[in-house]
């Protein structure tokens, strides 16, 4: 297993002035693309210049005064293709006396590879078999970028043993730093609109009510949730925040929201069964907000939320069913609330303690 700890390969860059970032797409979302605007806004703060090179760039507001953004221009009509385009010319537009952060496949050298998930654990995981052309460049592009990098940063432990297995990477440079999560948005006082949300839900008072964010319902592992309901005791519903409705008698479409925290205080436990989730923000997210997580164990987030925070079962339909009957056991006489959140996961932090440590692995002096 991998050393959760930060190795003593620090980056020798004690002169530097300012910062590159690498991502292809600059703008609000979740994901790598909300982690890019997280480390921008955070580095800005500092006073740190940086140069963001993307290739999309929609940026919430005021862009910081000390942020240059370089758009690298689209050269076809297809997107797959202009993306493969962009990670293996991306570094022209660096600056070249800065160190460079990579939030994508660069096929090139970086300080800092930032890794949420690979290709070839995706492929894995999914069982697919037959690899078309896209999956063999995708591939190729990775395996550039782990192996020109000073130093991979990956998102999870789950996901640093696929670094290490799949691309043949020394493990020494290799740093397992947990994505942050804004304490301020994701908090107890969210649970102020608790009541008002289940109400307007119709949810009765007995009922017990699991979140399901989802922007890909298939990966995240719908069909398994829906049969374990199936099974499952009558008063679980289950509440789907995505764009995509899902006709069953035991759910709520909620449709795209922005009220997540007010969601996840809402229910009673948020769950994912993914296929593949490198680590899963969901998790975090909801226990900050005082409310339980039923995770499969292929969430990387299943590493740093202890019990009772996180229920745990294999990606079947009988763990599930089993996990669903334990919650319900733990619901018994009122539902289970984390009135101190924080100590079920010391190792979240929030964005700031976490751009700390990755300055610290540049040797940055802000």
């Amino acid at each position: 297993m991998i050393d959760n700890t930060m190795g003593s390969d620090k980056l020798s860059n004690d002169s530097m002035t300012g910062i590159n970032i690498i991502y292809h797409t600059i703008k609000p979302g979740g994901g790598m693309e909300r982690y890019a605007l997280d480390l921008i806004e955070n580095l800005s703060a500092r006073n740190i210049p940086l140069r963001v090179i993307a290739r999309k760039i929609s940026w919430p507001g005021i862009a910081p005064s000390s942020v240059e953004f370089v758009k690298v221009p689209d050269f076809t009509p297809f997107s797959r293709i202009n993306k493969h385009l962009f990670d293996i010319t991306a570094l022209k537009y660096i600056n070249n006396a800065w160190p460079t952060i990579g939030l994508t496949r660069v096929s090139g050298p970086t300080d800092i590879a930032v890794v949420g998930g690979t290709h070839k654990g995706f492929l894995n995981a999914v069982k697919k078999t037959h690899h078309g052309i896209f999956d063999y460049l995708t591939i190729k592009r990775e395996t550039s970028f782990y192996k020109h990098a000073k130093c991979i940063v990956a998102h999870s432990r789950q996901v640093g043993q696929e670094v290490i297995d799949h691309y043949q990477i020394d493990k020494d440079k290799l740093h397992i730093i947990y994505p942050p999560v804004s304490f301020s948005s994701f908090s107890l006082d969210a649970r102020k609109e608790r009541a008002q949300i289940r109400k307007e839900l119709g949810i009765q008072h007995d009922q017990i009510l699991l979140l399901f964010p989802s922007n890909n319902h298939d990966r995240k592992g719908l069909d398994l949730i829906l049969g374990a309901l199936e099974k499952a005791d009558k008063r679980f519903v289950l509440a789907i925040a995505s764009r995509k409705a899902v006709t069953h008698p035991r759910v709520i479409n909620l449709g795209f929201r922005n009220d997540m925290p007010a969601l996840y205080a809402a229910a009673d436990a948020a769950i994912l069964a993914s296929k593949y989730e490198p680590f899963g923000l969901v998790g975090p997210e909801a226990v900050l907000c005082g409310t339980p997580v039923i995770l499969a164990n292929t969430v990387g987030a299943t590493e740093v939320i202890a019990e009772p925070a996180c229920t745990r079962f294999q990606r079947t339909t009988e763990s599930l069913t089993e996990a669903l009957e334990k919650f319900l056991r733990m619901q018994k006489n009122a539902p289970l609330i984390l009135s101190q959140p924080d100590q079920f996961m010391p190792q979240i932090t929030d964005v700031d303690q976490h751009c700390s440590e990755l300055l610290k692995l540049l040797k940055y002096k802000d």
